[in-house]
């Protein structure tokens, strides 16, 4: 559980907030406690969606409906009040392991289990029937297998059957990987919808893996549309219950209200089962987070997989609302062979985009899209603001912009630099602050004249007075650079000294968006600005020496490199890690935050990129840029990542 963030109420109605556990795409989901003591989910609903007033109707109704879906298997709504300014929802605690959880630690369920299974959650899945709703976001994240038997939890996307009117025609909710076909193709998802996601679920808990799984998003949809389900190593009446509940018409599904019994009823395979004899009981501690991130991102991962464990509420995996896909127009002139393209890649091409854009993360890489000739080594790279310009800064003493997306340059020369060092623009893409030996001089991007110096200690050898890294302040105010004598902060244009510190050396520099916090040094100190005031210290055992320090644009993450070659994430408000991201081979040489704040960039030595879900700790997608990448940036849209390669040229890659 994290700790309350300043923005975060102390009280939701009568309930008091203890901590948050999860964030997802309808609100956030806090740990609270009743008036009477009892412990409580509470999710508080996004002030942008709460503003709309067709959605107040629709939380309104849903709420209602929810009241009344009682059972055994199923989490009880609690209270609410849709008509707060924030509206809210209560459910029951209910502790216990996800699904999600329990598949990736003990691995797949026996036959004999997962009809079990099957039986409780079609008995949740038909009392929500009952009482009107639709859950639309069934997947393993949102099943807990509590010590009396499963729970369906997280009613946040749920739709009234009868409401229908009150949702945007064509709007896609749910996680594509347990989606229906009629999910995905923005029609009506009703009851038969449930079951297929039902279908998709037990799957995954026989199999350990989604029946559509694929490398890519767009994969996993093609499959779920068109495709059979991968449903290897399950047999005998299990094997034909989930063929007929994942039938890809809606009216070739079994109804929920006779699935419990016939999941009851099946006869277990014929393959050996486990040694357990019922669904399994809660795992006595949280599993650890993930450390190994898998080469392509699980389109089903839970963004927090350990919050469901202590919530009725799902706050794991965030919902998918996109627009719908695209109409493609009939071709009217003959097309080489080579070059067909078939409607159904130009349907799932545009719905690509679609999703990654409602989403506000990138997914994948779509494709290469060109280089840009620079200078002879990249040792910075950065967009203006407004996008409308990328420059990089190189030693051979010139600063390269180029106007996009025209892709005309136009070249600055300053002095040459003797030594590679550390550079950095600031924000606004005025200045440029470059370590040269013992000195940082500030360079004006347009003219190319100089615009201060700034001089740390001397030493006797030579390069133990370098500064290893530079970094100016959001407003361009101070200035931060650190070298083996110590680290600096100075007041710009003033040129004081804000501070100097010579038991802490080396190490990166980065200021937060706001200009608030700086992180600096080895081990990297978190300092609140002006930079007398130490915060936290992220000393560890892989930890005493960083060379790179990055924040998210929203401020709440900084992300360091570390010696072991991974990207360690640390929560600025909860000061607690958040994960440590582990696929690189060597030495980490730039790291660059998405626009969005959720995805973030990390490139090293070998030409090697990530992107990275910095909720799930997975990739989302990975490239090569054929040599050393020394700088990494997004454009200010989100839409381009620009690599500074070290033979000098700059690769563009389009983020759908």
């Amino acid at each position: 559980m994290d700790a309350l963030s300043p923005d975060d109420p102390q009280w939701v109605g009568p309930y008091r907030l203890e901590g948050r556990l999860g964030a997802g795409g309808m609100g956030v989901v806090y740990l609270a406690t009743s008036p009477g003591g009892r412990k409580v989910a509470v999710k508080v609903v996004r002030p942008e969606l709460a503003e709309t007033p067709q959605f107040r109707v629709r939380f309104a109704r849903e709420v209602e409906a929810a009241r009344q879906v009682g059972g055994f298997h199923t989490a009880q709504v609690v209270d609410a009040d849709p008509g707060a300014d924030s509206p809210w929802l209560v459910t029951a605690y209910i502790p216990g392991p996800t699904l999600q959880q329990v598949v990736a630690q003990r691995g797949p369920l026996a036959s004999d289990e997962v009809l079990r299974l099957g039986a409780g959650l079609a008995e949740g899945l038909d009392a929500i029937h009952r009482c009107g709703l639709v859950h639309r976001d069934l997947k393993p994240g949102n099943v807990i297998l509590a010590e009396d038997g499963p729970r369906i939890i997280d009613f946040g996307i749920a739709r009234a059957v009868d409401a229908s009117s009150l949702t945007a025609t064509g709007a896609v909710f749910g996680t594509y990987a347990y989606m229906s076909p009629e999910q995905i193709r923005a029609d009506k998802a009703g009851p038969a919808s449930d079951v297929f996601a039902l279908g998709s679920v037990l799957a995954f808990a026989g199999t350990g893996h989604s029946p559509f799984d694929a490398p890519t998003l767009l994969t996993v949809v093609q499959r779920i549309l068109d495709e059979p389900p991968a449903l290897g190593g399950l047999d005998g009446e299990l094997r034909h219950l989930l063929d007929s509940c994942l039938a890809k018409d809606p009216a070739d599904r079994p109804s929920v209200s006779e699935l419990p019994a016939r999941f009851a009823g099946a006869p277990a395979s014929s393959g050996a089962p486990r040694p357990e004899a019922a669904v399994p009981a809660p795992a006595p501690a949280p599993a650890p987070a993930p450390t190994q991130a898998a080469t392509v991102e699980d389109p089903a991962a839970p963004a927090d997989p350990y919050a469901a464990t202590r919530t009725g509420l799902a706050p794991a995996t965030p919902e998918v609302l996109a627009t719908p896909v695209p109409s493609v127009p009939a071709l009217t002139a003959p097309e080489p062979a080579a070059a067909r393209v078939s409607r159904r890649a130009l349907v799932l091409g545009g719905l690509g985009v679609a999703v990654a854009a409602a989403v506000g993360v990138p997914l994948y890489l779509s494709r290469d899209d060109g280089s840009l000739k620079g200078p002879d080594g990249i040792n910075a790279l950065a967009y203006s603001p407004d996008g409308g310009t990328l420059a990089a800064a190189s030693p051979d003493g010139t600063i390269w912009r180029w106007e996009m997306p025209s892709r005309r340059s136009t070249v600055t020369r300053i002095e040459i630099a003797r030594y590679t060092q550390a550079n950095a623009f600031s924000r606004d893409l005025k200045l440029l602050a470059r370590a040269e030996e013992n000195r940082i001089q500030l360079w004006d991007v347009a003219t190319g004249r100089s615009a201060g110096i700034f001089t740390g200690a001397a030493s006797d050898e030579l390069q133990q007075s370098f500064f290893d890294s530079v970094a100016l302040s959001p407003d361009n105010g101070a200035l931060a650079g650190t070298s083996r004598k110590g680290v600096y902060v100075w007041s710009l244009p003033s040129g004081r000294a804000h501070a100097f510190r010579e038991d802490v050396t080396r190490g990166p520099a980065a200021f937060a968006p706001d200009g608030g916090l700086l992180a600096i040094g080895a081990p990297v100190e978190v300092r609140q600005m002006p930079a007398d005031q130490v915060v936290a210290n992220l000393a560890g055992e892989q930890n005493d020496f960083s060379n790179l320090a990055v924040f998210s644009p929203d401020g709440q993450i900084l992300a360091v490199t570390q010696t072991d070659h991974k990207v360690r994430l640390w929560n600025t408000a909860s000061r607690q890690d958040i994960a440590a991201l582990d696929r690189h081979g060597t030495q980490i040489e730039a790291l660059a935050f998405h626009p969005g704040g959720r995805i973030m960039a990390s490139a090293d030595g070998d030409g090697k990129a990530y992107l990275w879900d910095t909720a799930s700790g997975s990739t989302t997608a990975e490239f090569d840029g054929g040599s050393r990448i020394e700088a990494l940036a997004f454009s200010p849209d989100g839409k381009t990542l620009a690599a500074g390669i070290r033979d000098g040229a700059i690769r563009l890659w389009n983020v759908p």
